[in-house]
């Protein structure tokens, strides 16, 4: 049997989805392109789908070869409409997260930083794309020190409902600090 572009695509596609946790956040300000991108291969491929399958119907094409496709793509694109997001997503991937806090910003713009069990760190940035900064923590009482070079924060106090990081290299304590609210710990 031999693999048509049409069924490569479609595999393709479904692997693009499926992996985006891998590559959104290395694409920033590119994210949304792409999104839109893989959203119009799905819209091509849902219309050939159609079509493969009304001729099937028909009787003008009922090949094991099209058959063949007709169900491969029609279970990747199912997948896609079911899971949007990836069956995979990014908090589910590395080591259990021990906390988790976001600050939401205009326009729908937000940070979201997720504390490891293994001493790792990640927060998100989405706004006009997706920007993700990695590092290492610890945890004195209440302060969490930060280590990453491309991390602008050195350290960050808790209480009870916020983390309050603060910049590198800022003694004044007029400048108000960024908060994160919505503390979860999370259990696995």
């Amino acid at each position: 049997m031999k693999l048509s572009k049409t069924l490569i695509f479609a595999i393709l596609l479904l692997l693009a989805v499926n992996t985006q946790f891998l590559w959104e956040g290395k694409l920033g300000i590119f994210f949304f392109p792409v999104c839109l991108l893989l959203f119009v291969c799905f819209i091509a491929l849902l219309i050939r789908l159609i079509k493969k399958v009304y001729r099937l119907i028909k009787g003008t094409d009922r090949t094991r070869q099209n058959v063949i496709e007709c169900v491969v793509m029609g279970v990747s694109l199912g997948l896609i409409v079911a899971y949007p997001m990836g069956i995979v997503r990014f908090p589910n991937v590395g080591a259990p997260i021990k906390l988790m806090a976001f600050h939401e910003a205009a326009g729908g713009c937000g940070n979201t930083l997720y504390l490891r069990e293994d001493g790792s760190f990640v927060e998100r940035a989405v706004c006009f794309g997706i920007f993700d900064r990695k590092g290492t923590y610890r945890i004195s009482h209440d302060t969490i020190y930060f280590s990453s070079d491309d991390y602008p924060f050195d350290y960050a106090v808790m209480d009870s409902t916020t983390i309050r990081v603060h910049e590198k290299g800022s003694a004044d304590e007029r400048v108000t600090p960024f908060p994160f609210y919505g503390i979860r710990p999370l259990h696995h």
